[in-house]
């Protein structure tokens, strides 16, 4: 993109000084209080581009300006907001101990280390039998 504007920047450039090269009548100027007789029209021409050349780099400035206050501004806040949560994630470390986990007894045998299912004993008999 900011190649496209050099390029029309040039252009306009080139496009000026043609025709400046070509308008070479005196005229005369006045402007409220001033007053010139015998002025080149290219020479008009040349002022009046640097001009507004100038007053778009002001516009251009003016309005940048509070944009990189406000982008400083909120970089500062991003960064004090990165440290705080830095700090209570450290101090959550420090505090949470590791949690005990409750021991289960292993279900493993004496066949390597395979799961073994515990052995359950058939119930025989009714109820009233074993009172």
């Amino acid at each position: 993109m900011s190649q496209v504007i050099v390029f029309l920047a040039l252009v306009f450039s080139i496009v000026i000084a043609i025709f400046a090269v070509q308008n070479t009548t005196q005229v005369a100027v006045q402007f409220l209080t001033f007053r010139a007789d015998a002025v080149a029209v290219s020479v008009l021409v040349l002022i009046s581009a640097a001009l507004g050349a100038l007053a778009m780099l002001l516009l251009g400035v003016a309005r940048e300006v509070p944009i990189r206050w406000r982008h400083r501004s909120v970089s500062q806040q991003l960064s004090k907001a990165q440290k705080r949560v830095a700090e209570l994630e450290a101090a959550h470390a420090a505090t949470s101990a590791p949690t005990a986990q409750p021991s289960v007894p292993a279900l493993t045998g004496t066949t390597g280390g395979e799961p073994v299912a515990p052995e359950v004993k058939p119930v025989t008999g009714s109820r009233e039998e074993t009172r």
